[in-house]
């Protein structure tokens, strides 16, 4: 066990390096050996007081893609990472130059666990990516040029004039017509074939031909996708899901903290499950009743900050909703929720 004295340094039985300064192990912390015999502090056993200098260490180890970049700032004392992306025009055709744009802000708490901070910067390189797919997306029309699925339509004006875009009794393209009306990164679809899997499913196979898409996974593309029905519709929002987790797919493969790629398919999951039984199982972790103490302590800190403060009401209605008066943990929150 790590006692309150232990200092931050190297292993004395295998010189292996203790957390990053920003990393401390608490009180009487429990030390694990893996079994390719390296010993470590699991990170739940962790305070964790990140910086800016400490985000844009971890970032530093980031690799991904060349057109994206994950950012650390800060603004009145919050730290905040966001995504500076290099991409041409989506609203222009054969505009090759390049603007520069800014994802949304994703907010770092001080003691947010790095792990937690290296899967916010994924979460972010997917949601500009996801951003990035929508526009590239495109349909025709005998007026003009959409792209039905962006993130910039303005949704309360259509939530006031929902019957708009709701109508069940819209007249259906047959998939032929509505397939020579897609675009995708500036070039048309070609459907290869159609399955009806039962009267629930069916499943489409269609061929991208761009081949300078940015986002290159995309380039010569065969999409394989599901639909709920066999309507234009059912298509357009089938093919539209698939290519979005195409591009969630590449960046689970291609983001890498420190050379590892975490969330690739690569990765063997019950692996995963076995070491996680390691850095959490009671057994294996031999905690004395200082160290459980501290553990303790150090959870109900955690968790006790992460209410939302001026929500007092709203949790109430929230619980009272649900016929609760009183939550099972309701000893980590300092404001009344009857």
């Amino acid at each position: 066990m790590l006692d309150k004295n232990t200092q931050i340094g190297s292993h004395p039985k295998n010189n292996t390096k203790w957390p990053q300064s920003f990393e401390q192990p608490i009180s009487y912390a429990p030390l694990v050996q893996l079994a390719n015999k390296n010993w470590v502090v699991p990170q739940h056993f962790l305070r964790y007081q990140h910086s800016l200098d400490s985000v844009n260490e971890v970032l530093s180890n980031i690799e991904f893609s060349a057109h994206f970049r994950v950012l650390a700032a800060k603004k009145d004392n919050q730290i905040y990472l966001q995504v500076a992306i290099l991409s041409p025009d989506n609203y222009q055709s054969g505009n090759k130059a390049k603007k520069l744009l800014f994802g949304r802000r994703w907010y770092v708490e001080e003691n947010l666990p790095t792990s937690e901070l290296i899967q916010t910067a994924l979460l972010a390189l997917k949601v500009a990516r996801e951003h990035e797919v929508r526009e590239l997306f495109q349909l025709t029309h005998e007026s003009g040029l959409s792209t039905p699925f962006n993130n910039h339509h303005d949704l309360p004006l259509m939530a006031q004039n929902s019957e708009l875009i709701c109508n069940q009794n819209y007249p259906a393209n047959d998939i032929d017509a509505i397939i020579a009306r897609c675009i995708f990164a500036g070039e048309q679809l070609r459907l290869i074939a159609i399955q009806a899997i039962n009267s629930d499913n069916y499943l489409y196979t269609v061929q991208l031909t761009c081949d300078e898409c940015q986002l290159g996974e995309f380039n010569a593309k065969t999409v394989v996708f599901l639909a709920s029905d066999s309507s234009a519709n059912g298509f357009l929002h089938g093919l539209i899901n698939a290519l979005i987790k195409i591009s969630n797919d590449y960046v689970n493969e291609h983001f890498k903290y420190n050379g590892f790629a975490r969330f690739s398919q690569h990765v063997v999951a019950e692996q995963i499950g076995l070491l996680s039984v390691v850095l959490r199982s009671h057994n294996a972790l031999n905690l004395c009743s200082l160290g459980k103490q501290s553990a303790n302590q150090l959870n109900f800190e955690i968790d006790s900050g992460r209410a939302p403060q001026g929500c007092n009401q709203a949790i109430s209605g929230f619980l009272a909703a649900h016929g609760i008066e009183q939550p099972e943990n309701a000893h980590l929150y300092q404001f009344n929720v009857l």
